[in-house]
């Protein structure tokens, strides 16, 4: 007789108790230290930089750079916090998760079209978590640098495959920031793909100038 101990009750509350402290050092180390940086970086570029001369121009940029990755990697800490804190829910419904983010950008002005088709309900938590992060993001950078007044997101499972598309009419990648944001940008697009290639799956991004973005997601179904 093979005693399984995986998914006990005592291995539960040992992994709980485990993410638990995880997320209570970062939160006390990462997070603290980071919105400190954020802080002192605020207060250095209102109060220490003059606004005259080419030197302090380029310093101002760069704090511009750093406060942004240390905005955004502030927020990705918290979500991830978020994430350990609590318990995955397996009954996640990503379909009307993703209709609540586009009802909120229907909202402020923006022109929506959503099409959801033969999308599985049954989807493993980290395929439905990861899948909704990478649209959730891409409307993210679409209301932070694409100028975009329509947006066009596409789900739906053909030939064993989840497939998400996530479109819009902006100004096109590279022209829509400005260079001292690119780094937080680029950091920004290698979490897409990073999340693409945990489900084994695959991101591919087409741009160009004032034809908008088009991030294309093909995901094989799970077992």
């Amino acid at each position: 007789m093979v005693l399984d101990v995986g998914d006990s009750p005592l291995t539960r509350v040992a992994q709980e108790a485990e993410r638990r402290r995880i997320a209570r050092e970062l939160h006390d180390g990462v997070v603290q230290s980071l919105t400190a940086l954020v802080k002192d970086l605020e207060y250095f570029h209102k109060r220490r930089l003059s606004s005259e001369g080419e030197v302090y121009q380029d310093v101002t940029q760069k704090l511009e750079a750093w406060q942004e990755m240390a905005r955004d990697s502030l927020l990705s800490m918290r979500e991830t916090l978020g994430e350990l804190r609590h318990s995955p829910k397996p009954d996640f419904a990503m379909e009307s998760s993703v209709q609540k983010l586009l009802d909120e950008l229907d909202g402020v002005g923006y022109t929506i079209v959503f099409e959801c088709e033969d999308w599985p309900t049954d989807l493993p938590y980290d395929y439905s978590s990861n899948l909704y992060f990478i649209i959730r993001e891409s409307l993210t950078n679409i209301c932070k640098h694409a100028h975009a007044s329509k947006i066009s997101v596409f789900m739906f499972s053909d030939e064993g495959s989840l497939h998400v598309s996530v479109i819009d009419n902006g100004v096109g990648m590279g022209l829509s920031t400005p260079s001292h944001s690119e780094d937080g940008c680029h950091q920004g697009l290698v979490g897409l793909h990073e999340r693409a290639d945990v489900l084994g799956g695959r991101l591919s991004i087409v741009s160009a100038p004032d034809r908008g973005t088009r991030i294309d997601v093909e995901v094989p179904l799970p077992l």
